[in-house]
């Protein structure tokens, strides 16, 4: 994985699923309707990813997504699905 971008790190699960949306090139009303969001609150994620990743504005952002979506792909996987998946339940001492 060659992906060397501090930012990721600090990313929310929200702006993992907006980031991930990107690379899907969804347009920011299909993003919305797809996180049950509104557009508006797409642009703000896109602003804030885009801050926390040092890119400038939304084509660098889409590039950089489409670029390395592979990669992006994984790391969500590493950083944030595994851990909201559900806890496996703890088998009772009876059974």
């Amino acid at each position: 994985m060659k992906v060397v971008n501090w930012g990721l790190i600090d990313l929310t699960p929200r702006e993992w699923q907006v980031l991930l949306s990107i690379i899907d090139d969804l347009t920011n009303a299909e993003i919305a309707e797809l996180l049950c969001l509104s557009p508006k609150s797409v642009v703000n994620y896109r602003n804030r990813i885009g801050c926390k990743l040092n890119l400038q504005g939304s084509r660098k952002l889409a590039q950089f997504a489409r670029k390395h979506q592979h990669e992006l792909r994984q790391l969500y996987e590493l950083l944030i699905a595994k851990r909201h998946k559900a806890p496996k339940k703890l088998s009772s001492p009876d059974s």
